[in-house]
Parts: C-alpha cells; structure tokens; sequence
C-alpha cells in the first residue's frame, strides 16, 4: 500500500459572458503515486463510517455556521454547482450557466427529469424559492452571498435568470457548489419547515436523514428513488461521528472502529504514513489550500506599519515547517500558485530577515504585541515559536490562548490583536476571497482605496480571466504590503481509510479539511 501525495486541487472560476461553462485546468506541482488497484464487487448493503474532525449545528443548509458543516450535507441536497476531484467546478443541477455581456444577470440552464424526495419537481420556479429563502430566511448565512441577486425570472422550465447588481455576482458559480447553491425542496419552503434537525424528504440527494444529534453524529440512509448522479448511493448508508482529536479519529481506523477519517497533525500524518506501508490502510495526501498565518489588526503598537513589518521579518516558514516534520509547506502567497489568479514569480515584500526586523523595531522605540492562538489546536506550536522569534527582534510578545470556538469570531470581531490560524483559505473565485478576507470582516487591506478599487474592477462579470488575473495578483502584492496577514505555510491533510473504501483517493473539498462523501462506496 503507498501513500499518496497529490498535487494541490485548485478551484476554478466559471462564467465568462458569452460562454456556457468555462472549466479552468487543474495546475501546481507535485508528484504522486497510483493509487493501490483494490478489486472485488461494490457491497452496495455496506454502511460506512466516517469521523469527522469538524462538528455541525443545523442540517439546513441556509443555516450553516461554518464550511465545514456543508459536508454532512452533500450526499442530502443536491447543488446547483459541484467541485470534482481535481479542484474544478463542474455541472450540478445546473447544466451549464452564462452571464449576460452587460454582466446584468446570470442565466442557469437546469437539469431536467430531477424530483425532490417529497415529490416536488426541481425547476426554475425551485430555484427562485430557494434564492428567496437563502436571502430571506431568519439567521441565514447565505444572505450575504446572495445580496448581489436583485431579481429571479423564470424563463422557462429548466432556464432560470439571475439579475445582478452592477459589477456582482461573478463569484456566483462558485458560491453554488456549497450550501448557498443547495436545492431545497419548494414543498418544504412553502411549507415553513424547520430543517434544522430534520431536513425530512426536502432534498434530492442519494440519502435521507435517519438520526440527527447535534454536534454528535448523523445517520444516513440511501434514498429508495435513484438519483440523477449515477455515480451517488452505491452504499447502504452512512454514519458520521464528530470526533475533535486527530489521534482518536487515527486509532478508530486502526482498530477497526471507522473506515474513513482524517488527520493533518504531523504526528498523525507521519504516523497514517507508516500505517500505509503496512497494506492496511490507504492514505491520500493534499496540501491544504488554506494558509496557516499570523492575522494582525492595527491595534496598540500594530497601528505602526513599520512594527507590522518587524513581525513579518522575524517569522522563519522554515522554522514553522520543522514543527510540523515538513508537512507544512512554506509559502509566501494568499493565493494556491498553478491558479489562475496566482503568480509563481511573486516576491514576498518581508522576507526573513531578523536583521532588518531588528532595526525596525529600534527605529520605533521597541513594541509590544499579544498573540492570540487556539489552544491545543495546530496553532498552539508555531505560537510559541513566534514569540521567541520576536523576543529575538526585541518586540515583546505575550502568549493569549483562547478556546477555540472563539479565536475566530472574536478576532473578526476586532477582540484580538492578533491571531495565529490555518483560516485563511482562497474561494473557488478569487472576489469571494477578496470580498471575505481582503476587504471583509478580516481588512487584511487595512481600508486601503486603491485595494478596494481594484477589487471592484476585478469582480466584474463581463470580464475574462485573463483580464481579472493581473487585476488579482496587483491585489495579492498591495494586500501583503500592508503587513496584516503573514503567510507562512500549507499543512498537509491526510485521508485514511481502510482498503474496503473506494473513491477516497479522489475526493472534493479535502485540500480545504472538508470532504465529499457522495461518491464514495466499499467493496464486499
């Protein structure tokens, strides 16, 4: 058995004016080996097991806290839009899609012959009940990525119209391929049902919903109707159990407990390495697309630019990575390099460089910063590391470890000075990226004009890649300027599984620690 090591999956934008469906090659470097050929015939009564390093609150998809719970619930509502196994947006319910060449709306062409489990027909009318429910629905979280959509028309059956507010929505397709683009059944909608802890026969997906307990577990059965994916329900059903530590998730597989599961903790990695090798086990490894980074807001002595700067100039990625037994690779970018939006020639304005951090600080006078970090989390190390770093420039750091259900909404909150995290994570389109982190609730910009004007120019539909990547790159470079965000290393994320589980090797989502299980089946 080997371990697999894949190249980087890059997520793609689709949607140039005057073209159906645009679908952008998969770049980035990396070797991989063949995945070890399994043989026997699909169990098609097999239940698989599955722990989740990622818990979820809420089984409707408009109400989704965080990306991760949108994958308990792929395999239960089918999406307008879907990301495959090598990083790229592909066809869903929507068949192919085309903004106007004003950029004024987005039409999606729709699959035909699809029914909800209730009976309903999925249809442009569907649609339009779903976008008013994902913008409408009390607490959803949707609505802010859907604000850019004025009006639905349906124009026919299966061909529904988007209008779009001037210069948005060219990060729609993308957006589609999560919980914003999950289709719920107009039934269900029109009824008022409270999906929460029962999404009952309101999807159209290849499982029902047989037991929820939230932040515990969730039960799924195959669906007696047969799905529109031929390649979705070849398992009997499917069990998810939330599990936080990586070292119990890691024994599950081995003792037998669990088929599937994941790790990116160096030990774990290492270890479900050694465990490949052994014929037991397969593991596939990706490099997260997320960064792990020092988030910086300008606060106390941070408001300096040039103490910013300090920061950034004492950070080794090389000493970062070594926590990690090399399964953090260092990087310098926002964005995956091989994207589209990416540029592989780029120069980090700050590297390391102690000397210069030194001097800085002097010219200032010496500063004082928190660093704020998850604690017991992957963040909790390089924290430390990061302080000594800094006391070695003569900034003086205090450590602040925080639950860390709280780290992030109370960073964005502006509660932290600083924070040390793997959440820096680019979208599928580089303006969702933007509109989250750059000129978002994070203000990795710092309120900078020319960032904004650059975004907005960007984001604009009727333009093509080639003309929005330098837009995007200019956007990268200003944005690292500003020293509010230092980029230092991708983690590796492990999938382990038992050999009986096929499809794992090529899963969506897990170079973000989500997954995509839908696809997945055992043999007998």
């Amino acid at each position: 058995m080997h371990t697999v090591r894949r190249a980087p999956r890059l997520g793609v934008a689709a949607g140039l004016f005057g073209v159906g469906l645009l679908l952008a090659a998969c770049g980035g470097g990396g070797g991989a080996s063949t995945v070890p050929t399994a043989s026997g015939d699909i169990d098609r009564t097999a239940v698989l097991r599955v722990t989740s390093p990622v818990p979820t609150g809420s089984l409707d998809p408009h109400l989704q806290r965080t990306f991760g719970e949108t994958s308990y619930l792929t395999p239960i509502f089918d999406r307008l839009t879907v990301i495959d196994g090598q990083g790229q947006l592909a066809p869903g319910l929507a068949e192919s899609w085309e903004f106007a060449p004003d950029g004024s709306y987005l039409e999606l062409r729709l699959r035909e012959g699809v029914t909800f489990h209730d009976g309903a027909r999925f249809d442009a009318a569907a649609v339009a009940a779903n976008i008013r429910r994902g913008q409408t629905l009390d607490g959803s979280t949707v609505a802010g990525a859907l604000q850019g959509i004025t009006a639905v028309d349906v124009v026919d059956d299966n061909l529904v119209r988007l209008q779009l507010a001037p210069g948005t929505g060219v990060e729609l397709p993308g957006l589609f391929s999560a919980n914003a683009g999950m289709m719920i059944s107009p039934q269900a909608i029109e009824a008022g049902a409270d999906l929460r802890n029962d999404p009952g026969r309101s999807g159209s997906g290849a499982y029902l919903v047989t037991k929820y307990v939230p932040q515990e577990s969730v039960s799924l059965v195959r669906a007696e109707e047969t799905n529109w994916d031929p390649e979705a329900g070849k398992l009997a059903g499917i069990e998810f159990t939330w599990i936080p530590d990586a070292t119990t998730r890691l024994n599950g597989v081995k003792t037998g407990a669990t088929d599937l599961s994941w790790v990116s903790s160096a030990n774990e990695v290492v270890e479900a390495e050694a465990l490949s090798r052994n014929g037991a086990f397969a593991v596939t490894e990706v490099p997260f697309r997320n960064v792990l980074g020092l988030y910086m807001r300008p606060q106390g002595d941070l408001a300096v630019p040039q103490v910013r700067q300090a920061v950034a100039s004492a950070i080794d990625p090389d000493a970062i990575s070594a926590l990690f037994s090399g399964t953090c690779t260092p990087t310098r970018q926002l964005h995956p390099v091989g994207d589209w939006a990416s540029d592989e020639s780029y120069r980090y304005p700050y590297p390391f460089d102690p000397e210069k951090a030194k001097s800085l600080v002097q010219a200032v006078g010496g500063a004082k910063v928190t660093l704020t970090f998850a604690a017991g989390t992957n963040a909790e190390k390089p924290a430390n590391v990061i302080q000594s770093a800094l006391s070695e420039v003569g900034i003086e750091a205090e450590l602040d470890p925080v639950p860390n259900t709280q780290t992030e909404p109370r960073y964005i909150a502006g509660d932290f000075q600083t924070n040390v995290a793997n959440t820096f994570g680019a979208k599928v389109d580089p303006a969702e990226t933007v509109s989250t982190f750059v000129t978002g609730a994070y203000d990795l910009a710092n309120g900078s004009p020319q960032i904004g004007e650059l975004a907005a120019k960007a984001a604009n539909p009727t333009l093509s890649q080639a003309e929005r990547a330098p837009l995007y790159t200019r956007i990268w470079d200003l944005t690292l300027q500003e020293a509010m965000f230092v980029p230092i290393c991708n983690q590796t994320n492990a999938t382990v599984a038992t050999v009986k589980v096929i499809g794992a090797d090529d899963m969506p989502w897990t170079n973000r620690g989500v997954f995509d299980v839908r696809h997945l089946g055992m043999l007998e």
